[in-house]
């Protein structure tokens, strides 16, 4: 009698692997919505300016360079603090060029830092 093969191991998924896709905010100073592909990103403010360019994680944040958007920001990198669990994204940006990293999370409605949680709405599939 052949042996049972045992089912896979559920691999567990990177930081990067568990970012790919669409998300859309749930709390924040306004709507927005991020779309993360490989290591490129696109973020919109929903019936505002849309910022596109490459993103990196580190052990610090996630630094998203910023390739094409408003006229001033293309160059320039917003180290960002992140947080993600279950498929919710809690993300907050420095502002572009500043090098600087916020150091804690602020409240969604404090009107000095751009704030938001988002909800992953569906995980797109990286072809390796």
């Amino acid at each position: 009698m052949p042996a049972l093969a045992h089912a896979p191991e559920a691999q567990t998924l990177s930081t990067l692997d568990e970012l790919q896709g669409a998300w859309t905010s749930v709390a924040g100073p306004c709507e927005a919505r991020l779309l993360v592909c490989g290591n490129r990103y696109t973020f919109e403010f929903i019936g505002g300016d849309i910022y596109m360019g490459t993103l990196e994680l580190g052990p610090d944040g996630m630094d998203m360079r910023i390739e094409a958007g408003p006229r001033d920001h293309p160059g320039k990198v917003a180290l960002c603090l992140f947080r993600l669990e279950g498929g919710v994204l809690r993300w907050c940006p420095g502002r572009p060029g500043s090098n600087r990293r916020p150091t804690s999370f602020p409240l969604v409605d404090d009107p000095r830092y751009l704030s938001f949680v988002f909800r992953q709405m569906r995980r797109m599939i990286r072809r390796r």
